[in-house]
């Protein structure tokens, strides 16, 4: 059976009423939890799964080039050390090109990339064997036999290998560019839905607002203060007074004053005892309106402290907060109905839910620079390219996307980078780099120990270089280990989480995409230091 809402009690009303503004809200704090997740989902399969593919292959690429170079530099070489030392660096590089292939053997499973590694292969296993032929050549001092066979037969083997690899580089940047189009998308929704229910709740507050105030004001008769007024007016003893009521008014208050006023007039022997009972009443009156005033303070008292205290949690935090105190204030807002309306009770109920609507909708802008923060970071992490950047705000932002998933550690992380260092560098590099050095001194640093701080700082040197400073209070690294903390798959953690390829990987990109160095300071039982020397400007000639 359909019930039409102007026969709703006044409590029923804004129980209805915002009670489907309270639902929109947490169903738009649910919708954009799940487009943040989507969008992190996407960001770390990007960085976990596409980025390492990419710069394996750039190593494999430099690798050969060196064994290359070095193959060369033998048959111009007339000192037996240079070529000794030459063919050192071969050795070198080929146990480098072996590891490398390994990995990237384990890390690409998509079918086209399989194919092609496949070819590599067949070409490295033709190149090798002619390599091994010309190294036993030199050996043997057959110079001229040797120079042949490079140049007939590892020449071409040489350049069907760099193209295969440069193919295997083609096919892993469409991948992260797919990637990147996959992250674009996941914030476009992410974005796109906040904003639509973000206009969709504050539309429907003003539209439920309104009605829900046109009803009271016709439940009233009128504008509160006519309403004040004719009752004053009963209350004064001016039983001849002319009530306008129009006809739709007969469950208004103005139709009930009236008939008060006749039954008032008709039990004029009972006055003194009506009188009686209605100074008694508003005694009890004053005295809850006081009860309510107080609670009122005290309310405001309680959102002021949880406001305070809850200034840092995130922005999809202080909406449910939001929604909640707005619940919390239309329950005491059907006490103080029950215990008879007031113009100013109602004006004051208005003010609070303008107030939680403006909070509501400036934690949603900043849910929205949250989004934007997050994907510039992603699209920094999926791509290679470099640009000018504030070092500040990179550093603020990749520590933004740590949080989540360190604040349950226990450890403190803290930053202090002087504004206005502009770079001319790589911030994606930049960022991986600042990552691994936090979760290497978070895993590795505090393990089983609740506390302790993770600091990161800066310092512009004179020679146009920046000092980036990570700080640990940790347990610190134990000398025999100092000297393999950058070698790949060293590890103290295998098998709880540690691949033994952060460290590795912060190397390979400070000096071979950064163009800096990374330095290690470490004491046991009082904490590592690392240090990253970074150029102001990589792209200076």
């Amino acid at each position: 059976m359909a019930m039409r809402l102007p026969h709703l009690k006044i409590g029923q009303r804004l129980a209805f009423g915002y009670g489907f503004v309270i639902v929109l809200l947490i169903a738009m704090t649910l919708v954009g939890v799940a487009r943040l997740g989507a969008l992190s989902r996407t960001t770390d399969e990007a960085l976990r799964e596409k980025y390492p593919n990419t710069v394996l292959v750039n190593e494999v690429i430099f690798e050969l080039g060196a064994v290359a170079r070095a193959m060369r530099n033998t048959l111009i070489m007339t000192e037996p050390d240079q070529v000794k030392a030459q063919l050192a660096d071969i050795a070198r590089a080929k146990l480098r090109v072996t590891a490398l292939m390994g990995q990237l053997t384990l890390n690409v499973r998509d079918p086209a990339g399989v194919e092609i590694l496949q070819q590599i292969e067949i070409i490295r296993s033709a190149y090798t064997f002619n390599q091994e032929e010309f190294i036993a050549l030199l050996a043997d001092g057959r110079l001229g036999e040797a120079k042949n066979l490079l140049l007939v037969d590892l020449d071409p083997y040489q350049g069907d290998y760099f193209r295969a690899l440069e193919k295997l580089q083609q096919h892993e940047s469409a991948l992260m560019e797919q990637a990147r189009t996959a992250i674009d998308a996941s914030y476009q929704r992410a974005r796109v839905s906040m904003l639509a229910l973000s206009g969709f709740a504050a539309l429907l507050s003003v539209v439920i607002t309104f009605g829900i105030t046109r009803s009271l004001l016709r439940q009233l008769g009128g504008e509160p203060d006519y309403a004040t007024a004719i009752a004053r007016q009963i209350a004064a003893g001016q039983m001849d007074l002319e009530i306008a009521i129009a006809p739709r008014d007969r469950a208004s208050l103005l139709y009930a004053m009236k008939v008060m006023r006749d039954r008032l007039e008709e039990r004029t022997f009972a006055l003194q005892e009506t009188n009686a009972e209605l100074e008694q009443s508003l005694e009890s009156l004053k005295m809850t309106q006081d009860d309510l005033v107080r609670s009122e303070k005290l309310a405001a008292l309680g959102s002021l402290v949880a406001g305070v205290a809850h200034e840092l949690n995130t922005p999809i935090g202080n909406g449910l907060l939001a929604a909640s105190s707005l619940a919390d204030h239309v329950r005491s807002f059907e006490g103080e109905v029950a215990a008879g309306l007031r113009k100013s009770a109602l004006e004051a109920h208005l003010a609070e839910v303008h107030q939680a609507a403006d909070i509501m909708l400036r934690n949603l802008n900043r849910a929205v620079d949250l989004v934007a923060s997050f994907k510039q970071v992603a699209v920094d992490r999926a791509s290679s390219q470099g640009r000018e950047f504030l070092l500040d705000e990179v550093v603020t932002e990749i520590l933004l996307t740590l949080w989540p998933s360190l604040k349950n550690c226990g450890v403190a992380i803290t930053h202090d980078i002087p504004p206005g260092i502009s770079m001319r560098s790589y911030p994606g590099a930049v960022g991986q780099v600042l990552t691994n050095l936090v979760n290497n001194a978070v895993i590795h640093g505090f393990d089983g120990v609740h506390g302790g701080c993770v600091a990161v700082r800066a310092r512009v040197r004179d020679d146009g270089w920046v000092d980036l400073e990570v700080r640990d209070d940790g347990a610190g690294i134990a000398p025999e280990h100092l000297g393999r903390i950058y070698d790949p798959f060293f590890t103290t953690k295998l098998g709880k989480g540690g691949s033994g390829l952060g460290l590795n990987i912060v190397y390979n990109l400070v000096h071979g995409v950064l163009d800096g160095r990374i330095a290690v300071q470490s004491a046991v039982g009082k904490g590592t230091v690392f240090t990253v020397t970074l150029p102001l400007d990589a792209f200076h000639d």
